[in-house]
């Protein structure tokens, strides 16, 4: 996986990813939580607030 976060990025920024998460959420399903096409690295900030914001929207 790439150690750079991938919203970060589309902004021109560098910043280490700290957590991987699930493009598609889960939602318990177990093969997509370990299905690695699935994953993508986010900073913590990115994760906690942007991907948050998407996911209300679904």
């Amino acid at each position: 996986m790439h150690p750079h976060c991938r919203e970060c990025s589309k902004n021109g920024i560098t910043r280490v990813a700290t957590v991987v998460d699930h493009i598609i959420p889960h939602k318990g399903d177990t093969r997509l939580f370990w299905h690695r096409a699935n994953w993508q690295p986010l900073c913590t900030p990115c994760h906690n607030s942007v991907k948050q914001r998407q996911e209300r929207r679904l």
